[in-house]
C-alpha cells in the first residue's frame, strides 16, 4: 500500500496523552493495552498514518507535567513516526487557488500543495535540519571512524533525536536554564486570536443586525483577522485587481469563504458552538477548532471529544460531507482501521 492510499487517522492530543498512558504501563483502561498494541501493528506495517499537527506540537509544549508528556511524546513518535500535516495557512494557498479557478477559470494552473510531510519543520512551514558544516568532504568522512558511522547515518540519527525533543521538549527544570526559552512563547498570537473572537463575540450579542447574520461575522473576521493577505494575494494572482475586485458585498464574501473546505469547517464548528450563550471560549478552543478544520476534509478517521464529534457529526453533518469517520472516543478505531478500504488522495 503506499502512502497515498494510507487510512490517515488524526488524534485530539488527549487521546495520545490516553495512549502515552497506556505505552507507559497506567492504562486509564484495560482495553487501551490491546488497542495500543494493535496501532503500533499497524504503523509498523505501513497500513496506517497517524500525522501529528502543529497544534500538537503547540499544546504539548505548554504541558508543564513532564512525565505526560513525555509520556504522550513516545507514543506519538511511535506511531507517527513524526509524520505531519502541513499547516493551515499552506492548505489555504491551494483552497483559495482552486475555489478562484472553480469560479473564475483562473488561475490556470491552481497551487496544490502537499498536505502531509515529515517533521515539525514541515508542520510549521519553517524547515528545521541539523547538519554539520564548515569542513571539506574529505575532512567530513575523516570525521566517521570517531563518529562511528557515515555522516549521512550521524545526521539523520541526530535529527531523528531532535524531532523527539522538539516534540517533547526538554524537563522544566532544565529548560529553566535555557536562556529564552518560553514553552507559552505561541501564546502571544493565541491570545490576540482570541481577543478579536471575543469581540465577535460582543458584537453578535450586541448588534441586533449582525446577530441575524452570525456566519457574515464569522466570515467577516476569518477574511479581515485570519487569512487576508492570502485573500488579497490569490485574488491579484487569479487576474483580479485592487480596483477589480471578485466579491462584492458580505454574502458574496461569506460564499466564498464557505466553498474552502478547511474554512468551511472551521466556520460551521464555530456557528454552532456560538449557539451556547454561555461559553466561555478559550485559546485551546479556537486551536482545536483550528486543527479540525484542516484535518476533517484531508484525514480518514477523525478522533475528537464528545461535544465538537457531536457539532460534527449530529448538527453540521461535515463527517457525510467530507466522507470523514468522526470518533469522540477511542473505542473502535481499530475495527474501523480494519475496514477501511477507499482512503482520500
Amino acid at each position: 500500500m503506499d502512502a497515498a492510499s494510507l487510512p490517515r487517522v488524526y488524534l485530539d492530543l488527549n487521546h495520545w496523552y490516553t495512549l502515552g498512558a497506556a505505552m507507559a504501563g497506567h492504562p486509564r483502561e484495560p482495553a487501551h493495552v490491546a488497542l495500543l498494541a494493535e496501532l503500533q501493528r499497524l504503523a509498523a506495517d505501513g497500513l496506517a498514518e497517524f500525522p501529528l499537527s502543529s497544534v500538537h506540537y503547540m499544546e504539548l509544549t505548554e504541558n508543564p507535567r513532564d512525565e505526560q508528556r513525555n509520556e504522550a511524546a513516545r507514543a506519538m513518535a511511535t506511531l507517527s513516526r513524526f509524520r505531519t500535516m502541513a499547516p493551515l495557512s499552506v492548505i489555504i494557498r491551494e483552497e483559495l487557488d482552486l475555489s478562484f479557478n472553480a469560479r473564475f477559470g483562473r488561475p490556470a494552473f491552481p497551487r496544490r500543495v502537499p498536505k502531509f510531510g515529515v517533521g515539525v519543520g514541515f508542520a510549521f512551514n519553517e524547515p528545521v535540519r541539523f547538519s554539520l558544516r564548515g569542513g571539506t568532504d574529505d575532512q567530513l568522512r575523516e570525521l566517521e571512524p570517531t563518529l562511528g558511522t557515515s555522516v549521512t547515518e550521524w545526521e539523520a540519527q541526530i535529527n531523528a533525536w531532535a524531532e523527539f525533543v522538539l516534540l517533547a521538549q526538554p524537563p522544566r527544570a532544565v529548560a529553566a536554564q535555557i536562556k529564552d526559552y518560553n514553552p507559552y512563547g505561541a501564546r502571544t498570537l493565541a491570545d490576540e486570536h482570541l481577543a478579536s473572537f471575543n469581540v465577535m463575540i460582543e458584537t453578535l450579542r450586541t448588534n441586533p443586525d449582525i446577530s441575524q447574520r452570525p456566519l457574515d461575522a464569522i466570515a467577516a473576521r476569518q477574511f479581515t483577522f485570519e487569512f487576508l493577505d492570502q485573500y488579497t494575494a490569490a485574488y491579484l494572482g487569479a487576474g483580479f485587481t485592487m480596483d477589480r475586485r471578485p466579491f462584492h458585498g458580505a454574502e458574496a464574501l461569506t460564499s466564498f469563504l464557505m466553498s474552502l473546505p478547511s474554512r468551511r469547517v472551521a466556520t460551521m464548528i464555530q456557528f454552532h458552538y456560538l449557539k451556547d450563550i454561555t461559553r466561555d471560549w478559550t485559546i485551546n478552543d479556537l486551536r482545536d477548532i483550528a486543527a479540525l478544520s484542516a484535518a476533517i476534509p484531508y484525514c480518514d478517521i477523525v478522533v475528537t471529544d464528545k461535544k465538537a464529534w457531536d457539532v460534527v457529526v449530529n448538527r453540521a453533518h461535515l463527517d457525510r460531507e467530507f466522507s470523514t469517520h468522526v470518533l469522540p472516543r477511542l473505542d473502535g478505531l481499530a475495527d474501523l482501521l480494519a475496514s477501511q478500504g477507499n482512503c482520500k488522495p
